[in-house]
């Protein structure tokens, strides 16, 4: 529960801020001629506020990944608290849920096939992790 809160609000996390700096450029720009000490203030404010934006998403980012790694250390998709089946992709171990169809990677982010020019009329390769062919 509390990892899918954390995942929405990383969701939107980036729009959001965007539209409140734009709120707040127009706040600057309607106090330009009313009241000039305004805009100053926002202009300087808002160097220092990018920063604390940034440590906020990081620190969102940070404890999302930790619940996602607590949660695939038990086998467990963060998401439902399914148990998952590890397949091997490439070289790398995939942690899918059946019940959501999500995939994640082993540092708990989510997983999301990338397509490759070369390898477009390849079969995929995905083996179900502890099986031998």
């Amino acid at each position: 529960m509390v990892y899918r809160f954390l995942r929405g609000i990383n969701e939107i996390y980036g729009v959001t801020v965007l539209f409140v700096f734009i709120a707040l450029f127009f706040i600057a720009l309607a106090f330009t001629v009313i009241y000039p000490l305004v805009p100053i203030v926002l202009m300087i404010s808002s160097i220092f506020l990018v920063v604390f934006v940034r440590l906020v998403y990081l620190g969102l980012k940070a404890a999302e990944l930790m619940l996602a790694r607590e949660s695939l250390g038990m086998g467990n998709c963060p998401a439902c608290s399914t148990k998952c089946d590890a397949l091997r992709v490439g070289e790398r171990r995939v942690l899918e849920c059946p019940r959501c169809r999500r995939g994640y990677q082993e540092s708990g982010e989510l997983y999301v096939p990338q397509e490759v020019p070369e390898d477009e009329g390849k079969p995929a390769t995905f083996e179900r992790a502890g099986e031998t062919a």
